[in-house]
């Protein structure tokens, strides 16, 4: 009897309480007056991130929306309805609040990771190749959007749902028996490299139960003591920390050797950057 009563009165509550198209007018509008080329702004809870974007989208590009993490913005405008908080903003100060309605703005400052290379957006420096089963590397070719390999692999960015988050990254499906190379050359050696994975679409991880194995090679020498970072159904959206931080600064080949034990409705999206946090 309690129970239902509980029920019943969110049921009259809640709506109430939600935010009205007015609160969010008047929050993107405060986001606006603010804002500076190379902001970041989130919604949270995530899911009204499409609402977010509703108001606030041509602020947020593809690149933005679909980022690895939060690691290189320095200011961080969060959104937010009762009391959540985007695990984006870990680590930062809030420098200004504002209510509106339903919502609150606040903007949050920290101390951002400089990028020194970004493979995404360098795709096109690398060199592709597929090895076949008899050892034998195969050159791919590079088209307009993506890298073109035998047996119809290809690899290029792609807009990619991955643990029910827009993310923007390389995607490839890959073929058993066969593993596809990427090696990235003469790249000034940073901090850290940081490498991002996951399976996309929500459909396929469901139908598939395969692993997508990732070897992390730098001038020829695998890195990571836990042996190759590996992208499951369950494992999400998953970041691996490589520390080159006690190595001395120098040019540096970084190779990715991508596997796949059964293939089937497997398509893995990746990104990796280096960083000097």
């Amino acid at each position: 009897m309690l129970l239902a009563l509980v029920e019943t009165v969110n049921a009259i509550v809640a709506p109430s309480r939600a935010p009205s198209e007015k609160d969010w007018v008047a929050a993107a509008a405060e986001v606006r007056k603010g804002f500076r080329s190379g902001d970041l702004i989130v919604a949270s809870p995530a899911w009204a991130d499409p609402l977010m974007r509703v108001q606030l989208g041509d602020l947020v590009p593809v690149e933005v929306a679909g980022r690895m993490d939060a690691a290189p913005f320095a200011r961080i405008w969060e959104i937010s309805q009762r009391g959540a908080r985007a695990t984006d903003t870990a680590g930062a100060r809030a420098a200004e609040s504002s209510r509106h309605g339903a919502l609150t703005v606040k903007r949050w400052e920290k101390r951002p990771a400089r990028v020194t290379f970004d493979f995404l957006a360098e795709w096109r420096r690398a060199s592709v190749s597929i090895v076949i089963a008899d050892g034998t590397e195969v050159p791919c070719t590079l088209g307009s959007d993506r890298w073109q390999c035998v047996r119809g692999v290809s690899i290029g960015p792609e807009i990619l749902e991955i643990d029910t988050t827009l993310r923007y990254g390389l995607g490839v499906e890959p073929v058993e028996g066969m593993t596809l190379v990427l090696e990235y050359k003469d790249i000034q050696l940073a901090d850290e490299l940081v490498v991002a994975t996951g399976l996309h679409n929500v459909w396929l991880r469901k139908s598939g139960d395969g692993k997508v194995r990732m070897r992390v090679l730098m001038n020829g020498r695998e890195l990571g003591e836990n042996g190759a970072i590996e992208a499951t159904s369950a494992s999400g959206w998953s970041l691996r920390r490589f520390d080159t931080s006690q190595i001395p600064r120098t040019s540096v080949t970084w190779r990715f050797e991508i596997t796949v034990d059964k293939a089937h409705a497997r398509h893995l999206g990746f990104t990796a950057e280096a960083r000097n946090p």
